[in-house]
């Protein structure tokens, strides 16, 4: 199974946090514990007169890739679409991307929400997918999020940490040993009520309303996962973490990221972290950061290994490896 192809778009309008940093700051909130926790410096935002939507960006990145790729729409059985900030329910945004690139019929289109754990889920998904199917060999994720819309630019957190942006990347079967390798989950429901939009479901939605986040709700508890369990996922499959070129880490918070890093004296080298000039991009976070270090770094070689760790609200984690 190959992860080789992936896009990033954004919309061409980018904000600086000194703006926003500054705001807060005159009203008395100390910004410098936020700032150092999430590491940000700018974001890409869809302006308000702008036409763009969640759909329109997943077009894009999908075109993206597919150009990049050389692979042709015809190559596509599945298309699917991980958000949380659906432009439809009825019918799913997959439908449209599969409009907007003209795709075959015969393509399986669905949607997925898991919030930041999103194209994770996804991924292990498809995988599997392909790997039973007959038919099937090549599976496009389009990773779409327009969060600006529905945060709250009061919270010191959320008014300065999320990118409007759409990654898309293309998993294709094939015969070599590359591929998933092996996924763990944890899930903790106990924070359900922390992020919450709308704030009191859809049965009571009132236009206007916004993401409530709890700013006690830092994901510690997936990084206490990911702190307690990395060692023996690896050895569970005949690893080491000396053996993992590339740790693809959450982008959310810089300080969870350092809490790994310092834990198993990873090199700065092999945790990229790119939140802080692009902004948090939701689910596609992990995969951005892939995508990023093979286009500024080096290319990942055949037979390499990357683990994942990332997370979403609620909360939900995963630990995943794969080799290249």
């Amino acid at each position: 199974m190959k992860l080789v192809h992936t896009y990033f778009y954004h919309p061409s309008n980018i904000e600086s946090n000194e703006d926003v940093i500054k705001q807060f700051e005159e009203q008395g909130v100390s910004m410098g514990k936020i700032q150092e926790a999430l590491g940000r410096t700018n974001r890409f935002i869809v302006p308000k007169n702008s036409e763009e939507t969640t759909v329109s960006m997943g077009i894009e990145a999908a075109k993206g890739v597919l150009k990049q790729s050389g692979i042709s729409i015809e190559e596509i059985d599945i298309i699917a679409f991980v958000t949380c900030t659906p432009e439809h329910q009825i019918p799913c945004d997959s439908i449209f991307i599969h409009n907007g690139l003209k795709a075959k019929h015969n393509t399986m289109c669905y949607d997925i929400n898991v919030n930041c754990i999103g194209a994770f889920v996804a991924l292990d998904q498809v995988t599997h997918y392909l790997n039973s199917s007959k038919t099937a060999s090549k599976a496009l994720v389009v990773c779409s999020e327009k969060l600006s819309n529905i945060l709250d630019t009061k919270n010191p957190v959320t008014a300065f940490c999320f990118s409007d942006s759409a990654f898309a990347f293309i998993v294709e079967k094939d015969t070599t040993p590359s591929g998933l390798v092996d996924v763990l989950y944890h899930t903790d429901s106990s924070f359900c009520d922390t992020v919450l939009f709308p704030p009191k479901g859809h049965s009571c939605f009132m236009p206007g309303e916004l993401t409530m986040w709890d700013t006690s709700f830092d994901g510690s508890g997936s990084v206490e996962f990911a702190l307690d369990k990395i060692e023996s996922f690896l050895a569970k499959n005949g690893l080491t973490i000396e053996d993992i070129s590339l740790f693809l880490l959450s982008q959310l918070s810089l300080k969870n990221i350092k809490k790994i890093k310092e834990y198993y004296n990873l090199p700065d080298k092999k945790v990229p972290f790119y939140s802080k000039e692009l902004g948090y991009s939701g689910s596609s976070s992990p995969f951005l950061a892939l995508h990023q270090y093979q286009k500024e770094v080096k290319p990942l070689k055949q037979g390499d290994y990357f683990l994942m760790w990332t997370l979403g609200a609620g909360y939900q984690a995963g630990l995943m490896l794969w080799r290249y």
